[in-house]
């Protein structure tokens, strides 16, 4: 592959990435809008953290990240500071948490979320921020769907000519085993059968694991990564 495909590929993916972390125009203007911090709240399927410093300066340099109970505190989410001076993150959460547990890394200390609408502590008697989760209703434009009596069909949109495959428990995490077929520029298609119950899974694009951005039903697994979930019954 020649350096000028490989960097143009580089910058689609990185696009492709923020696209997946704010799938709408209305989302990504409310977010760079926000001037004051507040509780945690839903926004476009995702949760929405804030956090402003009261004497912040646009010359100052802070970090602000948060971790979650739920995977052990070992994946760290960095916030990004919009043009109002606010710190925020949208991220996805598992599926099936009714509520976030979590701590604010602000400067590298370890802390609670001064906007969070609960807080408890943990067996240790560290002191743990709380939010509860809003119903994710799905919604019928939702992927992948079952077009047969256990055939699934997964779909992608993703740049023209990348290699896209569909990776699961169901195929043993094999990135090659389930590549995804090209039907027209960018929009890629696979249809597996698979037994009832639970799948995880995720799409690899040129090597990068992308969680499925039409399915809002979620999971952190393999060392904390990202997976969707399909079930049939």
């Amino acid at each position: 592959m020649g350096m000028n495909r490989r960097s143009s590929l580089v910058i689609a993916l990185a696009l492709f990435s923020q696209i997946l972390l704010a799938q709408s125009l209305t989302v990504t203007l409310e977010i760079a809008g926000i001037e004051r911090s507040g509780p945690p709240r839903l926004l476009g399927g995702q949760m929405l953290f804030t956090y402003q410093f009261p004497d912040d300066r646009p010359s100052r340099i802070h970090t602000v990240a948060i971790a979650f109970a739920h995977d052990e505190f070992q994946t760290i989410h960095r916030f990004r500071r919009n043009d109002q001076g606010v710190y925020v993150l949208l991220v996805d959460l598992p599926g099936d948490i009714t509520e976030a547990r979590y701590r604010l890394i602000v400067d590298g200390i370890w802390t609670t979320d001064p906007h969070a609408p609960g807080e408890v502590r943990d067996r240790w008697g560290v002191r743990l921020s709380t939010t509860p989760i809003p119903s994710r209703d799905r919604s019928p434009l939702e992927t992948p769907i079952v077009v047969a009596d256990g055939i699934v069909e997964f779909t992608l949109t993703a740049p023209a000519g990348s290699r896209v495959a569909l990776v699961g428990s169901f195929n043993g995490w094999d990135p090659f085993l389930t590549p995804m077929h090209e039907e027209r520029p960018g929009h890629f298609v696979r249809r597996v059968r698979l037994p009832a119950g639970e799948h995880l899974y995720y799409f690899s694009v040129d090597g990068q694991r992308v969680p499925d951005p039409t399915n809002r039903d979620r999971r952190y697994h393999l060392a904390g990564a990202t997976v969707s979930v399909v079930e049939l019954r």
